[in-house]
């Protein structure tokens, strides 16, 4: 049994770029932690819900009184981002022990490379000799996806990580090849539990505000549920 730390940067990227390479190692026995390090505070979905922006999804303004829920705060947002975060994981087959919110989480887009190194070293520390699992500096993405990905490709070069596949998101792998010629994409994907990976995305489409779920992932980026709905494959590539 390998021990696998997956290191996520919003809620959602568990699923939707790991949630593949997450089930095939679970099926192959494997022990994998999915990490959080950043709050997810920022998301432009909380506007729509406060009804301040169109919904694209429902195709109105919103209002929360009349939907019966409250007008969202931050806080509040998190919470709700961290419980669909969780759903999907134990959607995945992740035990309820093995899902971590980061100490001191960075503020989302906030995050830095010296500050997911910090993060890297205190799950190293827990889990010695961990396979790590992070996305990509290459492409061009999201600063968060790709400070994880610079961090951890100092710790390996320090000898700190032993084992680093740096995973690309299925829209991005265009422009990651670009930026590294010769790239080998490899596919990961679940024979046994597919369904479970489909699971896991449906989690982050539930809309029921009485219930506390609103949604908040498919209101963000529904093309990339739609495709990984679709097609539940992982990619990465070797350092």
């Amino acid at each position: 049994m390998k021990i696998n730390l997956f290191m996520v940067p919003h809620q959602d990227d568990e699923s939707l770029t790991f949630g593949a390479a997450i089930r095939n190692h679970l099926d192959h026995g494997d022990e994998c932690h999915v990490i959080l390090y950043t709050d997810g505070r920022t998301s432009s979905v909380r506007k729509v819900l406060r009804g301040e922006q169109r919904c694209h999804l429902h195709k109105r303004f919103h209002a929360p009184a009349e939907e019966d829920y409250t007008l969202m705060e931050e806080e509040e947002l998190m919470r709700y981002r961290n419980d669909e975060f969780m759903r999907a994981c134990l959607a995945l087959g992740v035990p309820e022990t093995h899902i971590h919110y980061a100490e001191g989480a960075m503020r989302d887009g906030d995050s830095t490379v010296e500050g997911c190194e910090a993060v890297l070293q205190e799950y190293l520390s827990r889990y010695p000799g961990a396979r790590v699992k992070t996305f990509t500096d290459l492409g061009g993405n999201h600063r968060d996806h790709a400070n994880m990905g610079h961090a951890a490709r100092r710790l390996l070069a320090s000898g700190a990580i032993e084992d680093l596949r740096l995973y690309v998101e299925p829209y991005n792998r265009r422009q990651a090849r670009k930026a590294q010629r010769g790239m080998i994409l490899h596919k990961e994907y679940s024979e046994e539990n597919k369904h479970k990976v489909v699971n896991a995305l449906q989690e982050y489409k539930k809309w029921e505000p009485t219930r506390g779920q609103f949604a908040i992932g498919y209101h963000s980026v529904k093309a990339h549920f739609d495709a990984a709905i679709a097609k539940p494959v992982s990619y990465y590539h070797k350092p």
